[in-house]
């Protein structure tokens, strides 16, 4: 006859413990606990089970959201999930990336960030609703591109140095586009004002188009612009180049001059965009997005898409980005102070 099993009554009175029976709260606790981490590692492993929103900081039909366009079309065939593209423009980015940075940091909203907006914009601005260093997580580079100093045809000038010159004989007569008080192309163009020592005079507009538009017209004579929407008026002869601010020639104005090579080393930028998302984003999120991303911008058939817009590919990893956003936040911070420039 087999030994009987004593029951958990006659185990307690005989004065044994059996936390089988009776497990402490300590034990019942961390059984929760890991069970939490359990389901949590399976969900992040499925990551993407659902759409996910790309927000961009830029009205649809610009270079911003011509490259998010670009990169989400891919990474969506990669991920196996619809990217819903949400056009956020508006306070110099600061709508867009207050999206991003009240998002649940679950990786089911992210979105491009460039140094237009994530850098020179929060370094200028008196009150963001968002701490730009510390709200937001960087998850990947996807591009960098130079800007472009152009002149209306109707100056007499042909080079950086002839452009100075005539500057400097007609002081406060040379009047130049930006597209805001504290945006970077008020902050890089300041810059080599300081640089070349000239006086000319600062015309904010609402937007690039408007800027450009009134540059080829002749109402202002020079702008440090957009290379992506500006290189086709070059083309067509609306507009003069005279220098690529990036630190080398681009392919699309293959006999236009760096700003280093013109003399003016100092107000080389080279513009970049990236991707990112709310801060806590978990690791396993972040990994994934930056392995793919950087997957889709290998493809020959992107790469050609953002040559063909007048930008390069950026592959990189988290870090990487981080590190650039660190660097740029220290060149362009001491420029606004310098300069005493406030976005307005």
């Amino acid at each position: 006859m087999r030994d009987s099993i004593p029951s958990p009554e006659h185990q307690l009175e005989k004065g044994m413990v059996m936390t089988h029976v009776l497990p402490s709260a300590c034990s019942a606790t961390l059984f929760a606990l890991l069970a939490s981490l359990a389901t949590t590692q399976v969900a992040l492993a499925e990551y993407p089970e659902r759409a996910i929103r790309f927000i961009v900081p830029a009205a649809p039909g610009g270079a911003a959201d011509s490259t998010a366009r670009v990169l989400a079309a891919s990474l969506s065939q990669r991920l196996g999930q619809s990217i819903i593209i949400e056009n956020k423009p508006g306070a110099s980015g600061a709508i867009a990336l207050n999206e991003i940075a009240k998002a649940p940091a679950d990786g089911y909203t992210i979105g491009g960030a460039n140094l237009a907006t994530y850098v020179v914009a929060a370094l200028s601005a008196k009150n963001l609703p968002y701490k730009p260093l510390e709200d937001f997580t960087p998850i990947a580079m996807q591009m960098t591109a130079p800007n472009l100093l152009a002149v209306t045809p109707s100056l007499p000038v042909h080079s950086v140095k002839e452009l100075v010159e005539y500057a400097k004989a007609h002081p406060k007569k040379v009047f130049y586009g930006s597209t805001g008080y504290g945006t970077s192309l008020h902050v890089v163009t300041e810059l080599f004002r300081t640089s070349a020592d000239i006086q000319i005079e600062h015309v904010p507009y609402k937007s690039a188009p408007a800027a450009e538009s009134d540059l080829a017209g002749g109402q202002i004579q020079m702008m440090i612009g957009n290379l992506t929407s500006m290189q086709p008026q070059v083309k067509a002869g609306r507009l003069r180049a005279l220098a690529i601010t990036g630190p080398k020639r681009s392919a699309v104005l293959p006999d236009v001059p760096t700003i280093a090579e013109a003399g003016f080393p100092i107000v080389e930028m080279e513009t970049w965009s990236g991707v990112i998302g709310p801060a806590g984003l978990p690791a396993s999120v972040v990994d994934k997005l930056n392995r793919e991303i950087n997957a889709v911008l290998a493809d020959a058939s992107v790469v050609k898409q953002h040559e063909d817009l007048g930008v390069a590919v950026a592959p990189g990893s988290a870090k990487q980005f981080a590190q650039r956003i660190s660097a740029d936040n220290a060149k362009w911070g001491k420029v606004i102070k310098d300069n005493n420039i406030v976005l307005e």
